[in-house]
């Protein structure tokens, strides 16, 4: 039975925390951890936890916290670079929208498969002719998830093989071990994000990416649930950073976007391909093309006829 693309994305958003969950560290005959993810993940996240929450009276959360907003800062320029790519290519396709909807029309009324392909083969030719990359949009849901999956893999570990980590707790939190509350938190808070994200589409670019309204908050609920507690921290503050980063990206720039798209790509500037005409019409046209040329032919039988007369 073949999934549908939500079923897909459902099954991935369950069955990835699953899989990260069991990437733990490994550990040798004397139960000491080791391997290139403890030594280059895990070590460096308990050193810097360590020496942030040595400033704080041990305060473990602050430092995840701090952890969280450094990451999120490191990681800013290339996001907003993602954000502002994703930007340019919605906005061109909206104002190339028109002339899709129409090769779009005409596919529709194409009655062999010939002629479908060469209509859609169109369809490509005018996003190459205007600079337009369907792949320009993807990253606005789970890239940002999966760049910092080292990072949550480092945290991770480091909290369950620190006891000085595990054991302790913030405003009555075990950092240690699993808090549902904090689990639900941070999937209201992706929730958030991904409406925040979506402020200035049209409607039809948000009907499109309304199933990752559910399943990214899903995702990162699982992940979350199936975390430390101090994991979800870091979690939880980065979807509020990322809800602050949304906001700044829809209100500020997108709109210069627009501008410069409008100005750059307006319909006078718009490069459209060869129309490609169907099949029977084509032979139609040239049919007609044949006959009118073979009436005015000197040889032809209307010109016999003056000849005669």
């Amino acid at each position: 039975m073949k999934l549908t693309k939500k079923a897909q994305l459902l099954l991935v958003a369950t069955v990835l925390p699953l899989l990260l969950a069991g990437c733990t560290v490994q550990f040798n005959e004397n139960k000491e951890p080791i391997g290139w993810l403890y030594n280059y993940l895990v070590v460096p996240t308990q050193w810097l936890l360590n020496q942030i929450a040595s400033v704080f009276n041990g305060n473990y959360a602050i430092a995840i916290v701090i952890v969280s907003i450094l990451v999120r800062v490191l990681l800013m320029p290339t996001q907003f670079h993602q954000m502002k790519a994703m930007l340019v290519q919605q906005e061109k396709m909206a104002v190339l929208k028109p002339y899709i909807a129409e090769i779009t029309a005409r596919a529709e009324q194409a009655t062999t498969p010939e002629e479908k392909l060469a209509i859609q083969q169109e369809q490509m030719e005018l996003y190459k002719l205007n600079n337009v990359s369907l792949m320009g949009g993807i990253g606005s849901g789970c890239l940002p998830i999966l760049i910092t999956l080292p990072i949550w893999s480092g945290l991770y570990n480091a909290i369950l093989l620190s006891n000085e980590i595990s054991s302790s707790d913030f405003m009555g939190i075990n950092l240690g071990a699993q808090f549902l509350p904090i689990a639900l938190a941070t999937m209201a808070a992706y929730y958030v994000q991904s409406l925040v994200s979506q402020m200035g589409m049209d409607e039809e670019t948000k009907k499109q990416s309304r199933s990752m309204n559910y399943i990214l908050p899903v995702m990162m609920f699982m992940m979350t649930f199936q975390s430390p507690a101090g994991v979800g921290i870091y979690f939880f503050i980065s979807a509020l950073i990322q809800i602050l980063q949304s906001w700044i990206q829809n209100t500020y720039i997108r709109p210069k976007i627009k501008a410069q798209i409008d100005e750059e790509l307006n319909h006078e500037n718009i490069v459209l391909p060869q129309r490609t005409t169907p099949r029977k019409t084509a032979q139609k046209a040239t049919q007609q093309e044949t006959f009118a040329q073979r009436q005015n032919k000197p040889g032809g039988r209307n010109a016999g006829k003056q000849n005669r007369k």
